[in-house]
């Protein structure tokens, strides 16, 4: 956005300030009125007077390109102008944005990603606000024949009449943007935009350093905070932060009185020199609100630009004058998506704090592919888990999901809630717990409410996964002799420990199978006898169990 760059005018001669004119006049102008230099001032005067066309042009050329200049160098100009945002060139409306945060998903492997999640679109929360043009004022004042007669008898003359004669109207345009500026701080109450800190009146005469400590306490407090994204420090409670260097505090005369310098200025980690570049004192009764004393925000909090300054003329013919216009119109706004933070002898703002705890955990619902919620679950089949928390606030916390009882390493539970039911499941029932994830800040080591009230039976065939079903056991051989009349049939054997070499040991077991997996216990001793249990899964999920008594005879 350009700026408007406006130079100081020095206190020139008369003549410097004719010939200036002169120079960037029209030709018909050079042509009849002389450089004041050479041909004096009188006659240069003379000659204007003589020709009203040209005395007009003369009148123009020294209020609207020397009187603009001064009228932005007068006395008094507005503090807070280095707030405003330069020139707005086209248009008469700025647009602001704020795009919120998007939510976090959990990946998993294991899912598969439908288009949903590939092609579907996700936005973020998006908040526009528009500033449009609402300050369009002008300030007329007339400039007679006498009046500028009388500025040639001094030699300095013409600069001095310019300066008097825009000083009024450049002082009230600079009076009126200050005061419509320190307004929005009450407009900006008035519609609930600030985040209100409690602090003491340091202004009364009786605080003591007690008390401004502990108001420079919060705001440095405040400041650092402000650092991190939250939605409670602006007025349209979007995730916005405040950078540090950014920041900038407004304070009433008095407070600032009150405050040390040297504490504030390290309160806010800049040095001395640079403390009057973020500290702007505002006179107590332009706050508007009663019992403000400070406001913290950022350099953006005020959307102020520049539409229109220029100033115009019209020739009264019955009065002999010129009439001059300065016109000003300009956005005057503020921003609601940069944080505010009002310290002032009133109440801080609510913040609820909820000592929560889990109140229930909704007993968790196995749904199959088709959306049905199923009790019995098939196997090779996976199922997606709802159940959630409700909290003592009534809001709902998230879950986690453990299954037990289950006998095959390819049943799971995913972080995504979704059961997968191996294949080679066994026939007992799979009990699914869903446990709160809720810590209680007041007390960690408490156990949150868990339901396991789900229990699912377990049907359907046996899905074959490699290796392939064996064929059943073909003998179980004892020292490197085979158990007599073995048959798959039978799972019960007798044999007599006399035609074996004591002691018996594990390793002299050895199970012959056609695949499948065989798990071998022996349990006894050779004075009283041995027990040997042969547990064999044929890869069914259903192992057959063979019992070989080695007995003393």
């Amino acid at each position: 956005m350009p700026e408007l760059e406006i130079n100081p005018l020095r206190n020139v001669p008369n003549e410097a300030v004719l010939d200036a004119i002169r120079a960037d006049a029209s030709m018909e102008y050079q042509r009849r009125i002389p450089l004041a230099t050479d041909a004096g001032i009188s006659d240069t005067v003379k000659n204007l007077t003589n020709h009203r066309t040209l005395y007009n042009e003369f009148i123009d050329a020294l209020v609207n390109r020397i009187g603009m200049v001064i009228a932005r160098n007068t006395n008094w100009s507005n503090p807070l102008a280095p707030f405003k945002r330069g020139l707005l060139t086209f248009g008469d409306t700025i647009e602001e944005i704020q795009v919120g945060l998007l939510e976090a998903h959990v990946y998993d492997p294991d899912r598969e990603y439908m288009e949903h999640a590939i092609f579907g679109t996700e936005t973020p929360e998006v908040q526009a606000n528009f500033h449009k043009v609402n300050r369009q004022n002008y300030y007329k004042i007339s400039v007679n024949e006498p009046m500028l007669r009388r500025a040639f008898l001094d030699p300095n003359g013409l600069t001095t009449f310019v300066n008097k004669l825009m000083e009024s109207p450049s002082t009230s345009d600079q009076w009126d943007e200050f005061l419509l500026t320190t307004s929005l701080f009450a407009k900006y109450e008035n519609a609930g935009g600030f985040y209100h800190v409690n602090v003491p009146d340091v202004r009364d005469i009786e605080s003591d350093e007690a008390d401004a400590k502990l108001a420079l306490r919060k705001m440095r407090a405040m400041a650092d905070t402000l650092k991190f994204l939250s939605t409670k420090y602006n007025a349209a409670k979007m995730p916005t932060f405040a950078d540090a260097s950014d920041l900038y505090l407004f304070v009433t005369p008095e407070f600032n009185a009150a405050i040390d310098v040297e504490a504030l200025a390290g309160a806010f980690n800049i040095d001395k020199a640079a403390m009057h570049g973020k500290v702007q004192p505002i006179p107590a009764d332009q706050f508007r609100v009663e019992g403000a004393q400070a406001i913290l925000t950022t350099k953006d909090f005020f959307v102020i630009a520049d539409t229109a300054l220029e100033t115009t003329n019209q020739f009264n013919p019955v009065s002999r004058s010129n009439n001059y216009f300065l016109h000003h119109h300009q956005v005057v706004s503020a921003s609601r998506f940069v944080p505010a933070v009002m310290f002032w002898t009133g109440q801080d703002d609510e913040v609820i704090t909820i000592s929560d705890s889990v109140a229930s955990v909704s007993t968790p619902a196995a749904t199959d592919i088709d959306g049905n919620v199923q009790t019995t679950v098939q196997r090779g089949n996976i199922y997606e888990l709802g159940s959630e928390a409700t909290m003592t606030s009534g809001e709902v916390g998230a879950v986690s999901y453990t299954v037990t009882g289950s006998t095959s390493t390819k049943t799971y539970v995913t972080k995504t809630g979704v059961l997968h039911v191996g294949g080679d499941e066994g026939a007992g029932p799979l009990v699914i717990t869903a446990r709160s994830v809720y810590v209680d800040p007041s007390d960690t080591r408490k156990d949150p409410v868990a339901s396991t009230a789900l229990s699912l039976t377990v049907a359907g065939p046996v899905v074959p996964e490699w290796p392939v079903q064996g064929d059943g056991v073909t003998s179980i051989n004892i020292q490197g002799t085979p158990i007599p009349g073995f048959t798959v049939a039978d799972t019960s054997y007798d044999v007599p420990l006399a035609d074996y070499e004591p002691p018996i040991r594990k390793s002299d077991i050895v199970v012959n199978a056609g695949g499948g997996d065989a798990n071998v216990t022996l349990t006894g001793n050779q004075t009283d006898g041995y027990v040997i249990t042969v547990s064999y899964d044929p890869g069914t999920g259903a192992p057959v169990v063979y019992t070989v008594n080695v007995t003393v005879v």
